[in-house]
């Protein structure tokens, strides 16, 4: 198996998700959830200059007890040592901003080369004094059965199941079926997450046949990439898109379609890149640029 790994990689695609249904994924990673009157996200974003942004933070109202959900999804575990001195510093920033009690987990997805025992559990002890002991709930994504996310129709973990447990058929019958599964569903943006994952994980030559372009071109997330250092509905950026768009649909465009192009406004550019999949070939194009 290839991998591409960097720290942060699914960070985007954690928040995303989040944003379409944070209940979901919170009831996913704890059950007990699913009874709870109230589940409403928390800030993440963190004032320490060295800290990186937490990937989820909900406050969980349930029968009578109110607690902080917190959750970090990781594709890099390099050390038990470094994930728990990054757990517990988070832990001492939310406790400090909020006292509430607070339900870590942690969620691995890809299992770790150099570690083969993940703890979540640490004790200090000093002079035969207890003067520490932390814990928190370790989830690894890929010892889940993948086929488990879809009896419970959590859509919102659909992209995530690539890294699921596939033991009975083998890599690239494990992408196609993860991409079929999104394929058919309404929000397209499903789709455009699941290759962000996959392309993520996997060497080009193997997915690059079962992504289907004219899918991926209907998620407003392919019109917007959200890849950092991006500065969104800036004009030379829009003109970008909508070149690359027109030109996956209809090959290289002549120089004077380009310059055309060039020259149109946001509004027109935008109108461009909602109807192109209406064109049925460049002429239509044509007739809207003259």
């Amino acid at each position: 198996m290839s991998y591409e790994t960097r720290p942060q990689t699914y960070d985007e695609t954690i928040k995303i998700l989040e944003k379409k249904d944070y209940r979901g994924i919170a009831e996913f990673i704890l059950p007990s959830v699913k009874d709870a009157e109230e589940v409403s996200l928390e800030p993440t974003q963190l004032s320490v200059p060295d800290m990186r942004e937490m990937d989820f933070l909900a406050k969980v109202n349930m029968n009578s007890e109110s607690f902080i959900l917190h959750i970090e999804f990781e594709t890099a575990y390099k050390s038990n040592t470094e994930m728990m001195k990054r757990m517990l510093r988070y832990y001492t920033y939310i406790k400090w901003h909020n006292d509430l009690p607070i339900y870590q987990v942690l969620v691995v997805l890809k299992k770790p080369e150099n570690v083969k025992n993940i703890k979540g559990t640490f004790e200090s002890k000093v002079q035969n004094l207890d003067v520490l002991k932390y814990k928190y709930k370790v989830i690894k994504a890929y010892e889940i059965d993948k086929n488990e996310v879809l009896k419970q129709r959590k859509i919102v973990l659909y992209p995530l199941r690539v890294f699921m447990k596939h033991d009975e058929i083998d890599e690239e019958q494990h992408i196609e079926e993860c991409l079929k599964v999104v394929e058919g569903l309404e929000d397209k943006d499903y789709y455009y997450l699941t290759v962000e994952c996959v392309k993520k994980l996997y060497k080009e030559s193997k997915y690059e046949k079962y992504v289907k372009e004219e899918i991926l071109m209907q998620s407003s997330l392919y019109r917007e990439p959200y890849e950092k250092g991006i500065q969104q509905g800036r004009k030379d950026e829009k003109v970008n898109t909508v070149l690359k768009f027109l030109t996956k649909r209809f090959g290289i465009l002549p120089d004077e379609i380009k310059e055309k192009i060039e020259k149109l406004d946001m509004i027109n550019l935008d109108i461009i890149l909602d109807k192109v999949l209406e064109y049925k070939d460049i002429d239509d194009l044509k007739k809207f640029l003259h």
